[in-house]
């Protein structure tokens, strides 16, 4: 639910919430005033009839007084009239119901707990030569209940009109504070996703004093800012990168001539005294020379990747070709180093990828070439490669140092060199470039722990579809 939406529905309730306030509060006061109209009512009532009872007993005329009884009975709304000696013996009673007069009167009952329709109410009265007695007048109820019910059915409509009229304002109410402000959350979404889409908000006019038009201000301001730094960074690291393109390009020349003079100098020395530690020499020399190579590949390769979203090319790629040739290409590497190079490939063939098979051949080289370096003299190095989830998995494990669980997480970044037992001499492009290539090639690329110990790097690509 939008943030406009929310606010609606909170103004909504809190508009309902006043509403049934107000409303319960008149309905309360209605039937308090009911209440007390009719105790009023009794209250005179009962004095006019004592009064009438006071100067009738007085003649003695108490048939007449009667008389009088029945008539204020039929006509006053009264159900019962009574009254009693001090021994609390009836001496004049009328009602409109044998029901009503036989009944005992409760005299002294709040109204709102009358639960047999008779509102009872007495007071004394003097007879003259019969003495005191007390005067009963019980009054129906139904007028009263039919004003209750009357007023119950008047909050309701009342309620429901005010709850509708103040739900109605307040949800446009909360719309309106809540589509401005949903405005700005929109815009820093934007903002935070791309820095360079910034367009600025529009502030209300005459409203530059509240507080949503000068958040408009401050979030303005900040987006501002934030597009002109990012444009600034985007063009530095625009021109980072260019001349690192051009530098790495540059020595790609010198590179080769110094590795070619280098061999030949080597040769030269062989022949000319042929000592052991010349040789050694001059194979230090040939390792670095490759390794500085290679790294200078990676950043170019790296470079031309992060230019373009693109690959160079596609076409369908059998990984476990890719695997042998490299497999094949490190004999002599493994060797050399008194390793052990293990090739699994599974008998039935694997479906092929859609890929880029340069880019492809030079991830399995890279990892390859990693575990080579890592691995001491006498250690395994193993290549395979499976069907997996739906896709292809090509995996390389060493029985290296492995790498440690809290370096896993960053060791595919660029410059890496957190885990320095598996970066001495290495300036942290290969992984980079392994991760860069799988990603556009839409896989994945992951590592974990070998058995019984190492590192096992491995990435996975989608199947190509049938042609």
């Amino acid at each position: 639910m939008r943030l406009s939406q929310w606010m609606a529905l909170v103004f909504a309730l809190f508009g309902a919430l006043i509403s049934g306030g107000l409303v319960a509060r008149h309905v309360s006061v209605a039937r308090r005033e009911a209440y007390s109209s009719t105790q009023r009512m009794g209250a005179v009532t009962l004095e006019a009839v004592r009064a009438l009872v006071q100067a009738q007993a007085r003649q003695g005329r108490f048939i007449e007084l009667g008389r009088n009884f029945e008539e204020l009975v039929r006509q006053a709304n009264i159900a019962t009239i009574v009254v009693r000696d001090r021994k609390g013996r009836r001496v004049v009673g009328r009602s409109d119901s044998s029901r009503l007069l036989a009944r005992e009167p409760r005299p002294g009952r709040p109204l709102s707990v009358v639960d047999d329709g008779v509102y009872d109410v007495e007071g004394p009265v003097d007879l003259g030569p019969k003495g005191k007695a007390v005067v009963q007048v019980g009054f129906h109820t139904a007028l009263l209940e039919n004003r209750l019910d009357q007023i119950a059915a008047e909050g309701v409509g009342a309620g429901v009109t005010a709850f509708l009229a103040l739900a109605l304002a307040a949800w446009i109410i909360g719309m309106f504070a809540g589509e401005r402000i949903g405005r700005v959350v929109e815009r820093i979404e934007v903002l935070a996703a791309d820095p360079e889409r910034f367009r600025p908000l529009r502030a209300d006019r005459g409203k530059g004093g509240d507080e949503v038009s000068r958040l408009v201000s401050a979030f303005n301001r900040m987006g501002a800012g934030l597009k002109a730094e990012t444009a600034r960074r985007q063009r530095l690291e625009a021109e980072k990168q260019e001349l690192a393109a051009m530098l790495v390009h540059d020595l790609k020349t010198p590179l080769t001539v110094i590795r070619a003079g280098v061999a030949l100098l080597s040769e030269f020395a062989q022949e000319v005294d042929g000592k052991r530690e010349n040789s050694r020499t001059f194979e230090l020399l040939e390792m670095s020379m490759a390794r500085l190579q290679r790294m200078v590949e990676d950043v170019l390769q790296l470079s031309k990747l992060e230019e373009s979203s693109s690959l160079p090319r596609l076409e369908r790629v059998e990984l476990t070709s890719l695997a042998s040739a490299c497999a094949k290409d490190f004999e002599l590497v493994v060797k050399d180093r008194k390793q052990r190079l293990e090739l699994q490939i599974p008998r039935e063939s694997l479906p092929p990828v859609l890929g880029d098979p340069a880019l492809l051949r030079r991830v399995l080289d890279n990892l390859v070439h990693n575990a080579v370096e890592h691995t001491p003299s006498g250690g395994r190095i193993s290549i395979e490669t499976r069907a997996e989830g739906g896709g292809v998995t090509v995996e390389v494990s060493d029985s290296g140092p492995g790498v440690p669980a809290e370096a896993r997480g960053d060791i595919f970044l660029k410059f890496f060199q957190k885990d320095v037992k598996r970066h001495v001499g290495n300036v942290g492009l290969g992984l980079a470039l392994c991760e860069k290539v799988v990603s556009r090639h839409g896989g994945t690329i992951g590592i974990g722990e070998a058995v019984p110990k190492g590192a096992r790097f491995y990435f996975t690509l989608p199947v190509a579809p049938e042609p």
